[in-house]
């Protein structure tokens, strides 16, 4: 008969919740309601106290939650249960979720020649003045990382409809008040709860400007019971402070956010029915690869109230119920890509290709991955901070909506740069330079570039890069002034300063492959100017017309522009001479570099680089290329080896210095280098140059750090700091 009993009691149960709404409970018993707080990494503990409940068989029948334990709610909410939540953030990379914009190796070919050239991630946008973007990060791999579970339910009427009925918390900072998303797109409600302001762009909806809850309510326990809860579970994050943080800026900042969210949760654990708090001792706000710990610490702390927590457990039949409930909300993870739909002023020609891509066969479930990857594709054109999507579902036929979001501060955009490089031998030396870009100028996928820096080298240049018929093909005629200098040298003694100066126009045509290279081929023309400007006359200023017809082919695969871990990056140059001062001759030069970057594990990784050129220029210009200084041979001078033909080698060995923590503001390694090349003059004997180093590399958001010394085969020794430029 029980048996009997519980067949029918699941049939009514499944048709009510086929009807939409809240499952019946059983006579007697309490509903029961989970309220999570926010607080970074921190937040992942709410996952332990979730699969305590489960293991214990307490039901939670409303989860509501703000910032991470909005995540966490929301993971529940859409009908995971603890231990695929727990995989879910395992295999969650937090770099890409955090970070300023979209992935390297997803940007366009020219966004990445910026990212190279211009390395520093402050963007100004120059829309009715100079701006810059509204949070360090536009949240674009938290989107995607929110929709792998709740782009399913972006259609629901209502979050009670989800498996467990879910609420989250924003602020709208339009109006100063609290926001409890109760229906909508579920996934821009996460996103929104979970937008630390400066942090992460603030989400506009409805005329709002929504930003992270925890500034007004940090712990929802109110939610919950508006919700229907009888008894309300509150889980709170708190960590005693560290008084050494009050030694730096940011620890003071953070710290100051964590009071005044304090006071807000302290009010809410006042009407809940039990607090629960995980000890966080030893533990960051940023140690997300740290989950096992964090999990940990949440069942223990759920343990500890072991005594209350029992007394709402139900028996196997009735928590069997319960997740039958659930599971009979789920909705399907995957859609057919039968429509496609996307929103604001995609390019037709790259709508169309975004089509084909996602809908080629429009009978089968949409690939995921594919799905992702097409999405990085548009947010690392340039124009867009952000690209989501939603799945449609309409009476007989299955979708997708996809979003680009445009950034909100330009075009046009300006790229700054800056260049700090000091050693002993040459003293401090300082540049600046910033490139201003005009996307979709003339004609989409067309745009107008041009740079300016002042310092350690003076250039100014102006590009106009048009893709014909907004196709593959394109032309680029470009004007520039370029000036630079370098050290010269007797034996090991610098002597002088040697200086070019060029300015003229360059017509190149060619050809986009895509993301990852390009070739091209022009002439170029104007007047230089080469010579001494200190030390001995070694030769009279050379001073002219010159000319060249030249082709170069990029291959752009590694996954930075700066520190790569993973990747191959290769260029060849060649030219031939029509016209140069002090030349009689045509002679041709060619140019190529190879770089190989690939990990070992999580720590270690090898960085090796190589290259070498030639041309048969004459005397006067021996000087074509130079070997020493900062990425080519440490320990030597700048420019120490010249002449008319050269070759480098090098390997860095490079050992992670980040620790499990997430690293929003650089990261930094450990580097051992292994060096030798040398240049020399055709006919010469070339004698090859070694040189080994050790110091400091890393990324920030100002560029490559690169610190330490070298010492090389003759005795030379060095030791170097540059900021700023990859080498």
């Amino acid at each position: 008969m029980r048996t009997l009993a519980a067949a029918l009691a699941a049939l009514v149960f499944a048709a009510a919740a086929a009807a939409g709404g809240p499952e019946p409970e059983a006579a007697g018993r309490k509903k029961i309601g989970l309220a999570l707080s926010g607080g970074s990494a921190l937040g992942l503990a709410h996952i332990g106290v979730i699969q305590w409940l489960e293991q214990h068989r307490v039901p939670v029948d409303f989860i509501a939650g703000t910032s991470m334990g909005a995540l966490v709610g929301g993971l529940y909410g859409t009908g995971r249960d603890g231990g695929q939540i727990e995989q879910f953030v395992r295999e969650l990379d937090w770099t890409a979720a955090f970070a300023p914009s979209v992935e390297f190796r997803h940007l366009a070919f020219r966004r990445k020649e910026d990212r190279r050239e211009f390395p520093s991630t402050i963007e100004f946008g120059i829309r009715k003045g100079l701006k810059l973007p509204p949070g360090v990060t536009p949240g674009h791999g938290a989107g995607l990382a929110i929709g792998r579970f709740a782009a399913a339910y972006d259609v629901v009427e209502s979050f009670d409809r989800l498996p467990t009925p879910f609420r989250c918390v924003a602020t709208d900072l339009k109006r100063g008040r609290e926001v409890v998303f109760s229906k909508g797109p579920l996934k821009l409600a996460l996103r929104a709860s979970m937008s630390l302001p400066a942090l992460f762009a603030p989400v506009q909806y409805d005329d709002m400007l929504l930003v992270d809850g925890g500034l007004l309510n940090n712990l929802p326990v109110d939610v919950v019971k508006s919700m229907g809860a009888d008894v309300v579970i509150a889980v709170a994050l708190d960590k005693p402070f560290d008084a050494g943080q009050f030694t730096s800026l940011l620890g003071v900042a953070g710290r100051s956010i964590s009071v005044m969210v304090a006071a807000n949760e302290r009010r809410s654990m006042g009407l809940a029915d039990l607090v629960l708090m995980p000890d966080l001792n030893g533990l960051e706000s940023n140690d997300y690869l740290k989950a096992e710990e964090f999990i940990r610490r949440g069942r223990d702390a759920a343990a500890r109230k072991a005594m209350w927590l029992e007394q709402l457990s139900v028996s196997e039949d009735e928590y069997e119920r319960y997740l039958a409930g659930r599971r009979s909300r789920l909705q399907p993870e995957t859609v057919k890509p039968q429509v496609i739909v996307v929103e604001g002023g995609l390019a037709e020609k790259r709508r169309r290709a975004l089509v084909e891509a996602l809908a080629a066969d429009p009978n089968r479930p949409i690939d995921r991955g594919r799905l992702e990857t097409e999405l990085n594709k548009i947010a690392g054109m340039g124009r867009y901070d952000a690209v989501s999507y939603s799945f449609l579902r309409r009476p007989g036929v299955e979708g997708i909506l996809i979003r680009p979001h445009p950034k909100p501060h330009g075009p046009p955009f300006l790229n700054m740069a800056f260049l700090l490089d000091a050693s002993r031998q040459e003293g401090f030396r300082f540049g600046i330079g910033g490139r201003l870009t005009l996307l979709d100028f003339g004609g989409p996928a067309s745009e107008w570039r041009t740079d300016l820096s002042i310092g350690q080298i003076n250039r100014a240049s102006s590009e106009y890069y048009y893709r014909i018929a907004g196709g593959k093909w394109f032309l680029a005629p470009r004007a520039f002034y370029h000036e630079d200098s370098r050290p010269l040298y007797r034996g090991t003694d610098q002597i002088g300063d040697f200086i070019s100066k060029l300015g003229g126009a360059t017509l190149d045509a060619g050809y986009a492959f895509g993301r990852f290279q390009e070739i091209r081929a022009g002439m170029t023309t104007g007047r230089t100017r080469i010579g001494i400007t200190k030390g001995p006359e070694l030769f009279e200023p050379l001073s002219g017309r010159f000319a060249d017809v030249h082709l170069r082919w990029t291959y752009e695969g590694q996954d930075s522009a700066l520190v790569p871990r993973r990747g191959i990056r290769s260029t060849l140059f060649a030219s031939w001479l029509l016209d140069h001062p002090g030349v009689g001759a045509r002679p041709p030069l060619g140019e190529a570099s190879f770089s190989y970057a690939r990990p070992f594990n999580r720590r270690w990784s090898l960085l090796a680089d190589t290259a070498a050129g030639f041309t048969d220029w004459q005397e006067a210009l021996n000087a074509r290329f130079a070997v020493g200084g900062v990425g080519r041979l440490d320990a030597l001078g700048r420019g120490r080896e010249v002449g008319n033909r050269y070759y480098y080698g090098g390997a860095r060995l490079l050992r992670s210095l980040t620790n499990e923590s997430l690293g929003l503001f650089g990261r930094f390694y450990l580097f051992a280098a292994a060096e030798s090349g040398t240049a020399w003059r055709s006919g010469s004997n070339p004698l090859p140059r070694y040189s080994g180093s050790l110091g400091l590399m890393g990324e920030t958001a100002f560029g490559v750090v690169y610190f330490g010394g070298g010492v090389g085969d003759r005795g030379d020794r060095r030791m170097f700091f540059r900021l700023g430029r990859v080498f």
